[in-house]
């Protein structure tokens, strides 16, 4: 099939934009950044966070306010996705096992208390304890000893060789002070990133201020607030409305030649390891047949659908890993658009059309995201073509996200937002990481895949320290992957950054995350005056 013609209905869309924004703005003659939020650098978010303990952000809004407020040894939020010492002045691997650490001399909490060893082991050594159960108990169990040499110096020992571990290590530091004894550390985060809580109300609002005492030095940005707006209009219109600074893959690529026309915004837009993907219930009728899997993978027009959702902001993907990664095979098992293909495979599965066309029905469970429910009904709009009836349903993201670990889906659609360490795979495709209801640590193995090779294959990839031999064992990985097809893999969607003209500093990163906004210089700090909007 072919996507009705794009110009026309872009063309409706800004003009459907540019009325509401003008309605919002005669409805509210006062709206502005000072009656909001006064001085305050303000980022919106498309989806509230579920908690400020790094050691259950899960969710992405969440892990991208804890990484400013909780520092790790180590962090990956960086301009080019390598890993750099935070808290750590050095991190010495000794042996296959053996890890030396010495902390910096100049880390604090934002309570002005010294983070120490003592912090370090318990935020490791308890993550699997009864009490707190987190998920990412998988460090703790890996570790054979933590021994405490001083103040600012320890030695970790696994038991057995463990290759992103290092990794591993940019989990955020808690204060043992505060947290031991309790599941969740109690009242206010206490980190020992650039910015400290302030407030937060319910789940739609954060406020940190800049912490003093960062060690890498005091942000230029005092008060930054997080706001959730949900609809996509809405954050759009803040961006207009001049009462936010950045929004962050959160404005509809339809969107942006709005943005683009403006004098108060700019974008930014690089390549991401963003990972968007097709995923099946395996134990499903239907769809545990690799034959009917293939058919799907034929019967979506990949290109198209970057070219007039995305325009041209996304790139087709052959697996998890971008093109750019470390351990990236190309050497894969592709389905390329073919609808033809997808009723051939259809009918030799004996799944032949009704008389009225259909095979089969397939329900596909989505976010209620309007921009991801346009994508949903173009995709089963595709598979209509070659006689698969899909009806696409829509839930507010609690809803949705608990149907999909609990397995009560027949296909959906979701983003992996940053896939730098090949170890991901376990968590997603290991048979242990399929999620049970008694089983609150368990992996995001959703689909119930199963493969005896690649759960060997993923537990020698994480042993393995040897990159080239590493590097092999992904790559077999990737092939099997490619060839069963427990996911359809989409395409890579571009980091795209809209924010305040005038705002000094700000980078993207390949995980999407804010580690820009600790040296971000807002545009009233840099005496950068937007040329005002005319209300059209």
């Amino acid at each position: 099939m072919r996507i009705s013609p794009f110009r026309f209905v872009r063309r409706a869309l800004l003009a459907g934009v540019l009325l509401i924004f003008c309605l919002s703005l005669s409805a509210c003659s006062s709206c502005s950044r000072q009656v909001d939020e006064g001085d305050a650098f303000v980022v919106i978010l498309d989806a509230s966070p579920k908690g400020l303990d790094p050691r259950f952000a899960t969710s992405d809004s969440s892990a991208k306010i804890v990484g400013l407020l909780h520092a790790g040894l180590v962090s990956l939020d960086t301009a080019n996705g390598d890993r750099e010492l935070r808290l750590a002045r050095t991190i010495e691997q000794t042996s296959p096992v053996r890890y030396e650490v010495e902390l910096r001399d100049d880390i604090f909490f934002h309570n002005g208390t010294p983070v120490t060893s003592a912090d370090v082991e318990y935020t490791y050594m308890e993550l699997d304890s009864e009490l707190v159960r987190s998920p990412f108990a998988g460090l703790t169990r890996r570790i054979e000893r933590f021994e405490v040499l001083d103040e600012r110096r320890f030695v970790i020992t696994l038991k057995e060789p463990h290759a992103p571990f290092m990794s591993d290590m940019a989990l955020g530091i808690v204060p043992r002070h505060q947290c031991a004894g309790f599941e969740e550390c109690p009242g206010a985060p206490l980190g020992a990133g650039p910015f400290a809580f302030v407030s937060q109300q319910g789940d739609m609002r954060v406020e940190l201020r800049a912490f003093d005492d960062y060690f890498e030095g005091r942000p230029a940005i005092d008060r930054l607030v997080f706001k959730v707006v949900r609809d996509d209009n809405a954050r759009l219109l803040a961006l207009l409305g001049n009462t936010a600074d950045l929004v962050q893959n959160a404005v509809a690529p339809l969107m942006l030649p709005v943005v683009e026309d403006s004098d108060r915004l700019e974008t930014m837009s690089t390549p991401s390891f963003k990972y968007t993907y097709l995923a099946f219930n395996l134990e499903h009728e239907i769809l545990k047949d690799l034959r009917v899997r293939e058919a799907i993978a034929h019967a979506i027009d990949r290109e198209a659908i970057i070219k007039h959702k995305f325009r041209g902001a996304a790139r087709l993907s052959t697996g998890m890993l971008a093109p750019e990664h470390w351990a990236y095979e190309s050497n894969v098992k592709r389905f390329d658009f073919d609808p033809e293909r997808a009723r051939q495979i259809l009918d030799e599965a004996g799944y032949a059309p009704g008389a009225d066309g259909v095979r089969f029905e397939l329900d596909f469970k989505i976010s209620a995201s309007k921009f991801r429910r346009s994508m949903a009904e173009l995709i089963a709009q595709q598979l209509g073509e070659v006689g698969i009836a899909v009806r696409v349903r829509s839930y507010e993201w609690g809803t949705f996200f608990h149907d999909v670990r609990s397995r009560n889906f027949a296909m959906t659609t979701l983003q992996w937002p940053s896939v730098l360490e090949p170890s991901l795979y376990r968590w997603i495709f290991h048979s242990d990481n399929i999620p049970s209801p008694d089983n609150r640590a368990a992996g995001a193995n959703r689909g119930a895949y199963r493969n005896a090779r690649i759960d060997e294959l993923l537990e020698a990839g994480d042993r393995e320290t040897d990159p080239d031999k590493r590097r092999a064992i992904y790559s077999e990985v990737q092939q099997i992957l490619a060839r069963e097809l427990p996911y359809v893999s989409l395409w890579h969607e571009d980091n795209i950054a809209v924010l305040r003209k005038g705002t000094e500093r700000y980078y993207t990163t390949p995980n999407a995350r804010f580690d820009a906004l600790k040296q971000v210089v807002p545009a009233h700090k840099a005496n950068i005056q937007p040329t005002p909007e005319v209300q059209p």
